[in-house]
């Protein structure tokens, strides 16, 4: 079995956090194809994204509770078990209803990784330990929407849209033997009510009452919704407002996504010698600025330097929030990892949906409502931090 803080632990941890980012980079090349193939809306071929989201959402709700009953162990094997039958159903579907269909399987058995690696590092790990291994399998995930949407476009040329979801089944497929074969257990309690409802809405209301979790949890909630602004408002704002070609813009993100993983390398070797909450308000300060600076050049004068420069900079300070955000909400309540993992996942993503859907619904032909969104979500962690985390920092 893989020792706890490992190499090869971490790059596990990491992979099976990065499955669902895979899974939807890689098949964004395939929207328009499908549309095609099924003779169908490009709304209906939309679906197959939006349906996965829905099931990763959902399903990280149920799995926290089910892993504080139960362990990390089978429920990490049965998520992914359900991914890989999902994702095969995917690639087999003969019709846009079913590709629709597997798609929300494969969402739900996807999640499973993004509940369990916060979680299993709180089984293992305090804080300032934990952060640092947070930064490390962030770099992992980083991976993906780097290299996601090439490998996609290639697989595409290459082949036809079934091979995607062939791929993705076979990388659930070996993550799963991987986690059978090398990964123990990691939880060091059982709740046996943790899935009554009484039960869990009790672990809920401890969660969202305690000022650390609260605190770092809308931290969380308001630099991935700046994050999640660029990701649903930049193809429209490059490719259509400011004539970036398509292949272009895949370069354009890949090197957004490589500033975020330079935030993560920094972020860890900062750990080694400077207190997590130091760290986190100096990327809560690059986000700030970053996102101000992305708005003032919107309004002033749209370009591409104008949108990438500032963007690396909120997504390199994203690079030093999330991993400290995450181990602070983790660390008071260990005996319900689980739940406190679920509701940081589900959270966030609620918090980004709701935000990419309104920068989609104000988008004029400019910037301005990506900025916003990126900006907004900037203020809204920094005022969050100072409400609840710097208080809660000094009370403790």
């Amino acid at each position: 079995m893989l020792a706890p803080g490992s190499r090869a632990f971490t790059i596990l941890l990491g992979a099976l956090s990065g499955l669902t980012a895979l899974s939807v980079d890689m098949s964004l090349p395939a929207l328009p194809r499908l549309t095609a193939v099924f003779a169908t809306t490009p709304d209906a071929a939309q679906l197959t994204l939006s349906l996965f989201l829905a099931g990763f959402a959902l399903g990280q709700l149920l799995y926290g509770p089910l892993s504080d009953r139960f362990g990390r162990r089978p429920v990490l094997l049965g998520g992914l078990a359900i991914y890989t039958l999902g994702g095969l159903g995917c690639a087999l579907s003969a019709s846009i209803e079913a590709l629709v269909l597997f798609r929300l399987v494969q969402g739900v058995g996807g999640c499973v990784g993004r509940v369990m690696g916060p979680a299993i590092v709180r089984d293992e790990f305090h804080t300032e330990r934990g952060a640092q291994i947070l930064s490390h399998i962030t770099q992992v995930v980083a991976l993906a929407p780097l290299l996601a949407p090439m490998i996609g476009g290639y697989l595409l040329n290459l082949a036809d849209w079934r091979s995607i979801f062939f791929v993705l089944t076979a990388c659930g497929l070996a993550i799963f033997f991987a986690t059978l074969a090398q990964f123990g257990e990691s939880s060091k309690y059982r709740d046996a009510s943790a899935l009554r409802p009484f039960v869990l809405l009790g672990n809920w209301s401890r969660f969202l009452t305690h000022r650390t979790c609260l605190g770092s949890l809308l931290v969380i909630c308001g630099v991935f919704s700046g994050l999640f602004s660029y990701i649903s408002g930049s193809s429209f704002v490059f490719i259509e407002a400011l004539g970036v070609p398509s292949q272009i813009y895949g370069v354009l993100f890949g090197i957004t996504a490589l500033a975020f993983m330079l935030g993560a390398m920094v972020n860890a070797r900062l750990l080694r010698c400077l207190a997590p909450q130091r760290i986190l308000r100096w990327g809560l300060l690059l986000n700030v600025g970053g996102g101000l600076i992305l708005l003032a050049l919107a309004l002033a004068a749209p370009s591409v330097p104008g949108i990438i420069a500032p963007m690396m900079v909120f997504v390199f300070g994203m690079g030093l929030v999330i991993p400290n955000a995450t181990a602070a909400a983790m660390e008071p309540l260990p005996r319900m990892a689980g739940v406190a993992s679920s509701l940081l996942g589900s959270a966030q993503m609620a918090a980004g949906s709701l935000v990419g859907y309104l920068v989609n619904r104000f988008y004029d032909g400019t910037p301005v409502a990506m900025a916003s969104g990126i900006a907004g979500g900037a203020l809204a962690a920094a005022l969050a931090y100072l409400l609840l985390l710097r208080p809660a920092a000094r009370s403790g």
